[in-house]
C-alpha cells in the first residue's frame, strides 16, 4: 500500500496552490489528483457535525481511509508521494491524526505575513460568496473579518498551530519557508523543497503559469461561472493537457484586479494583534520575522 511520505500542511493563502503544481511537475514526485483532500482534518461528532471546519468555507472530498488510499494507488515507483491540504495546519486534531495515520512523513509549511494572509483569505471569501469588496465596509476597523477572534485572524496565529507538529514530529522532518521567499526567488525556494524531499533539485518547473491569483474579479458573472464549475475543474484539471490547464488559469487571471491596499492605520492595528505570536513563531522556526512587524 502506497501512502504519502510528505504533506504540505499550510498555511492557507500562502502559496500552497502554486507549490502543488510545482511539485506535480517534478518527474520523481507523485501528487494526489485531488488538491486539498482535507482527509486528516475530517471528523464528526455523534450528531454528524464537523469537529473542525465551516461547511460554508471547507469541503471534505475524502472522508474514508479507503478513499484516501485509493488516491495513491498509482504512485508506485515515485520517489516522493504527497498531497496538499492547508487546513491541516489550522485544524487542532490534524497533527495527531497524521502522526497516527502515516509513517513519519515529511511536512512542508509555507508561512505568510498574517495580516496579508488574513486580507487575502477574506477577499477569497468575498469572491466565493459573489460579493464585491466595499472599502467603506470591509476596510473599516469595525469590519467583522478584522476582529481579533474572527476566522481569518485566528488562522494567522501560527505559533500554537506549528507547535502541535513540532511536539509530534522531529524537527528534521519539518521544512518551513516563507511566502516572501517564493515571491523573491521561486526557483531557489522550490528547489530547496525538492532537496528536502530527496528528489533531484535541478528540475525547474513552469513558473510562468499563474496559480491561485488573488484580488477581486472585474466580471462577477465570469467569476460566478468559475465558482459553479470549481468542483468539476478540480477533478478534471489534473488530467487535462498542461497547455489547456494553463489556458484555463490564464482566463481567470485576466479577470482578476488588484485589490486596494489596507489603510496604514488598519494594517498597523492588525500587526499589533499578531505581534506577540510573530515573535514566538520566529523563535520556534529559528528565523527572523521582523519584516512582518
Amino acid at each position: 500500500m502506497t501512502l504519502p511520505d510528505f504533506l504540505v500542511i499550510g498555511a492557507a493563502k500562502a502559496g500552497t496552490t502554486a507549490l502543488y503544481w510545482y511539485l506535480a511537475e517534478h518527474p520523481a514526485v507523485f501528487m494526489s489528483r485531488i488538491k486539498e483532500t482535507n482527509f486528516f482534518a475530517y471528523g464528526v461528532d455523534e450528531a454528524g457535525r464537523l469537529l473542525y471546519g465551516d461547511p460554508q468555507m471547507h469541503h471534505f472530498p475524502v472522508t474514508t481511509r479507503a478513499a484516501y488510499e485509493q488516491l495513491f494507488a498509482s504512485a508506485a515507483g515515485a520517489s516522493a508521494v504527497g498531497e496538499v491540504s492547508p487546513i491541516y495546519l489550522e485544524c487542532p486534531q490534524a497533527a495527531e491524526r497524521i502522526r497516527a495515520g502515516l509513517a513519519d512523513p515529511r511536512l512542508i509549511v509555507s508561512l505568510r505575513d498574517p495580516v496579508d494572509r488574513a486580507y487575502s483569505d477574506y477577499l477569497m471569501d468575498l469572491r466565493h460568496r459573489g460579493r464585491r469588496l466595499d472599502p467603506g465596509r470591509d476596510l473599516s476597523p469595525d469590519a467583522p473579518w478584522v476582529q481579533p477572534n474572527s476566522h481569518w485572524m485566528r488562522i494567522g496565529r501560527y505559533h500554537e498551530q506549528l507547535a502541535r507538529y513540532y511536539e509530534r514530529f522531529d524537527r528534521s522532518r519539518i521544512h518551513v519557508f516563507l511566502f516572501d521567499d517564493l515571491k523573491q526567488d521561486a526557483t531557489a525556494t522550490v528547489q530547496a523543497v525538492y532537496r528536502f524531499l530527496g528528489v533531484a533539485d535541478d528540475f525547474v518547473p513552469d513558473f510562468d503559469a499563474p496559480h491561485g491569483v488573488g484580488g477581486m474579479p472585474a466580471n462577477m458573472l465570469l467569476e460566478g461561472l468559475v465558482k459553479r464549475t470549481a468542483a468539476l475543474r478540480s477533478a478534471v484539471e489534473p488530467y487535462m493537457p498542461k497547455r489547456a490547464a494553463n489556458w484555463a488559469r490564464r482566463v481567470r487571471t485576466r479577470n482578476m484586479r488588484q485589490s486596494p491596499p489596507l489603510p496604514p492605520e488598519l494594517r498597523q492595528r492588525l500587526t499589533d494583534v499578531f505581534r506577540e505570536d510573530i515573535l514566538k513563531t520566529s523563535q520556534l522556526i529559528g528565523r527572523s520575522l521582523d519584516h512582518w512587524l
